[in-house]
């Protein structure tokens, strides 16, 4: 599709005109005729706002006047690319008999990304290229954006570096470059262009708000705050840096000022969902149950696009009322999240996970089952299972789902450290010894990290890995042999 938003149409007046025609013909108010490109760009701009009935209308009708009209060809794949159709896509794009056109071939490559073929996807590309010489900055942001949408940073770069080199005063694909540079933890590169247009315009909010941005796409939330704080030393109301400054803390865990900047942007947009949402979620973080309840029934009544999905809001109204010692209440909430998709097997294991911490163990085991059946060899139910049984010191139940785990799917996820956690709990020090060299094996550069995953009172067990770690680091022997972590 093209680089159009919503808002690149709605300041097109030709277009405007012609769309309200198109409406009025729809309505059958007047006859009208409109050419491919035309219908093209109404179906496209439907699109973009998510209006995909209308999307298919126009395209129905414009295959009716303008059959297989490359164009309104291209504008169907691309849409049914944006809902995840694919092979429907593959089917409309294959369709297409004006094989050489420049859009087909894009729509080719993309689709050849989207299958992992890559160098099937950069031949495709490279012909763009060789044929359209006169256009190759615009070729070369068209390519960097295929790849920077399907998640492959990496091969956008050199892209984006070829259209910066050839126009260096275009502060969009600056940004855009920038950006690219922080998904690829090339951090230096990217800030020297942000601080290139601070050393030029310092009092410019935007550029301290993008710079913030970047740095939190990076995962620097630290330094992302020190940008945001810039920018609100600007203008202290601005909307995007209280945002953007409340999420960076909860990243942080920090919950207390995560929520106070929180609570700012409520003030400013007090129908945003999502916040709301994110405000209950520092209240149950610092355990305030009774104000996290509230918040996240104010989200259930904020009706808008961004909110949380519903289930979500069910489970952690649910689950405070559980900490609250409220039964009744958390059982009904959490049965109206399974109305919601009776499929959720998480659902059933907080169901289960309510019940077990009010010591109703066999209600607890019916609602584990449930989960269980919707999908039997499904890893994550296990190991949520064998989590919430060792959170209560029900270790040999909790071994027993980890190591059903490990049946169905070897090395999964955090599986290694549960079982030696669990080992150890259970006074199984040799066990505890075999799968943490597993687990520091395959991932050796954070394992202590996954100590916070241990209740508080496990001092004893979180001294014992710091323990172990130690010996590895150290080459000491500690009752294994070195052969078996080499």
């Amino acid at each position: 599709m093209s680089n159009y938003s919503s808002s690149d149409f709605e300041q097109d007046k030709e277009f405007k005109q012609a769309l309200a025609q198109y409406e009025e013909m729809k309505a059958g108010e007047r006859t009208s005729y409109f050419d491919a490109d035309q219908l093209a760009d109404f179906a496209e701009y439907y699109a973009s706002i998510q209006k995909y009935t209308e999307a298919f209308e126009v395209i129905d009708f414009a295959l009716s006047i303008h059959p297989a009209n490359t164009e309104v060809l291209v504008i169907k794949a691309h849409i049914l690319i944006d809902l995840g159709k694919i092979e429907e896509a593959k089917e409309t794009t294959f369709s297409i008999s004006e094989g050489y056109s420049r859009d087909v071939k894009m729509l080719k490559a993309e689709l050849l990304i989207l299958d992992k073929k890559l160098e099937e996807a950069d031949l495709l590309l490279q012909e763009i290229i060789n044929q359209d010489e006169n256009d190759e900055e615009d070729n070369w942001l068209d390519i960097a954006y295929l790849y920077t949408d399907s998640d492959l940073p990496e091969q956008a770069l050199p892209w984006f570096e070829k259209a910066f080199k050839a126009n260096s005063e275009n502060n969009e694909i600056r940004f855009s470059l920038a950006e690219c540079y922080g998904q690829c933890k090339q951090l230096d590169k990217g800030a020297v262009l942000y601080n290139e247009l601070l050393d030029k315009d310092p009092y410019n909010i935007m550029y301290w708000f993008d710079l913030g941005r970047f740095y939190y796409t990076a995962e620097e939330y630290n330094k992302a705050l020190e940008a945001y704080e810039f920018a609100l030393a600007i203008e202290a109301d601005h909307p995007g840096s209280i945002l953007m400054t409340a999420h960076s803390y909860f990243k942080l865990e920090n919950f207390e000022k995560s929520c106070e900047y929180y609570e700012k942007y409520e003030k400013i947009d007090p129908t945003s969902g999502i916040t709301v949402f994110f405000t209950g979620l520092c209240y149950f973080n610092l355990k305030n149950y009774e104000k996290c309840i509230q918040k996240f029934k104010d989200a259930l009544d904020i009706n808008q696009e961004l909110a949380p999905e519903t289930i979500d809001i069910y489970t952690y109204i649910a689950l405070s009322y559980s900490e609250l010692g409220q039964l009744d209440e958390a059982i009904h909430y959490i049965d109206l999240a399974i109305n919601e998709d009776p499929t959720y097997a998480d659902s059933y294991l907080t169901k289960g996970r309510i019940y077990l911490e009010n010591e109703d163990l066999k209600q607890a085991a019916v609602n584990f089952e449930k989960a269980i059946k919707l999908n039997p060899e499904d890893p994550k139910t296990f190991s949520e299972m064998g989590s919430i049984y060792f959170e209560n010191k029900m270790y040999d139940l909790a071994l027993k789902c980890f190591e059903t785990v490990e049946f169905y799917s070897p090395g999964y996820d955090n599986n290694y450290i549960f079982m030696a956690y669990t080992n150890a709990a259970l006074g199984k020090i040799e066990d505890f010894n075999h799968y943490f060299i597993q687990a520091t094996k395959q991932n050796p550069d954070n394992i202590l990290d996954s100590i916070n995953y241990l209740p508080e009172e496990e001092a004893d067990l979180k001294q014992l890995i710091i323990d172990l770690e130690k010996a590895i680091e150290e080459d000491e022997k500690l009752n294994i042999r070195k052969s078996n972590f080499n």
